[in-house]
């Protein structure tokens, strides 16, 4: 008996201890966002991979891999893209996870609690004995009232196959990035999760006017109806921008002004971004291959980052991260490292900022000719594919000229 004892006690000393990622089940995870205002879910698909804990962020029409996951004590951090956003998780039991979405750029830290579940593909359960009775999708001509009553004239794009649908909401200054949801009855409800664009929107419609609401931590009411001809103000009529002069730090402390050797005799596109705006690096995401298709015609961008960091040192750092990510090919410079750093504080002449990003075009001559305020992503179908014609018939006149 004794001899038997020894030997488990040998097994137990000798058997590797399972990681905290070891632990975590490879397939899909059903999480929840608990904000003040609703129960967001989203989903997370991992895998291993030559051992090593992977995952994809399943969010509509995108997939956001999920890199450099680390384990600290009994945690699973995740960092959500290139945001100062962390998933900080803790297992319950093998079915079970829980844990907050940190964010890291605010003193002190903030937390929203987050659970997950394991084996659950579908972010919302399909209510089988409520058929979809209305159909969502089209051009809608939309309101947003905020908390403070502010309004904003907006428009919903929506596709609906059956019980399911996807869209966005655009606004003056940009989209909402990707709702996906169900229909059912006259109902409806649908979320989006990325780390920044976290919200739940649900609504009704009812002879033919929707009311609906986004909830998170604030709550924004939602009202309108179809609409093949909603329009928005001109995004090139909105901020106005007499001439543009700065110099800024590169990302090795290298001041940088228009008059570099790089930009001499050349058009330059001009962006005004922040890491932590899902929309400028939906942008950025445009223009890194575009730029590498068009930097050889004789035109440059530059990236004018202002931060929501801690300082200078954070911003940096977090620039830094973006650039290798994503592979920046074009100049970043730090323009403002905390959210005190206004753009209109940094750029003489600088009229109406509405937006980030926002988006200013020079001649060779480095004249203002168009400032493009907000960014129609991706996930706004027909609008994006506009801007991206108007973006380059822009180009081709300051080529010509």
């Amino acid at each position: 008996m004794k001899k038997n004892i020894f030997a488990l006690i040998l097994l137990m000393v000798f058997i590797p201890k399972l990681s905290m990622a070891q632990a975590i089940k490879p397939g899909f995870w059903k999480f929840i966002l608990k904000t003040d205002n609703a129960d967001i879910p989203f989903l997370i698909k991992f895998r291993f991979q030559d051992q090593k804990l992977t995952g994809t962020l399943h969010n509509g029409g995108e997939k956001i891999p999920l890199l450099e996951m680390t384990t600290n004590d009994k945690s699973l951090l995740i960092p959500l893209g290139s945001y100062e956003l962390v998933l900080e998780l803790k297992i319950r039991d093998e079915k079970n996870l829980q844990g907050h979405l940190v964010r890291l750029n605010k003193n002190p830290v903030t937390k929203i609690p987050v659970f997950g579940i394991y084996g659950v593909k579908r972010r919302f359960e399909i209510k089988k004995n409520r058929p979809a009775t209305v159909n969502i999708q089209g051009k809608w001509a939309l309101e947003l009232t905020s908390g403070d009553s502010e309004k904003i004239s907006a428009i919903g794009q929506f596709v609906q196959t059956k019980n399911k649908f996807s869209g966005s909401i655009l606004t003056p200054t940009g989209d909402y990035r990707y709702i996906q949801g169900q229909v059912f009855g006259e109902e409806f409800e649908g979320a989006s999760f990325d780390g920044v664009y976290n919200y739940l929107f649900k609504g009704s419609l009812k002879n033919g006017l929707m009311e609906a609401q986004i909830l998170s931590n604030s709550r924004t009411k939602v009202t309108g109806a179809k609409s093949d001809k909603a329009t928005l103000p001109d995004a090139l009529n909105q901020t106005q921008l007499s001439e543009l002069k700065f110099i800024f730090p590169d990302l090795k402390g290298q001041n940088v002004t228009l008059t570099h050797e790089k930009f001499k005799n050349k058009p330059v596109i001009v962006q005004i971004f922040g890491s932590w705006c899902p929309n400028c690096i939906d942008e950025m995401k445009y223009l890194i291959p575009w730029y590498q298709k068009n930097s050889k015609r004789g035109i440059e961008v530059i990236a004018l980052a202002f931060e929501r960091s801690l300082g200078i040192e954070e911003a940096t750092r977090q620039l830094i991260k973006v650039q290798k990510r994503f592979e920046v090919p074009y100049v970043i410079l730090q323009a403002g490292s905390t959210s005190e750093d206004k753009p209109a504080d940094k750029l003489s002449s600088l009229k109406n900022f509405i937006s980030f990003p926002t988006t200013i075009f020079l001649n060779k001559k480095h004249e203002v000719i168009k400032v493009h305020a907000g960014f129609n992503g991706p996930s706004t179908g027909e609008f994006y594919v506009k801007w991206q014609k108007e973006f380059n018939l822009i180009v081709d006149e300051l080529l010509r000229k």
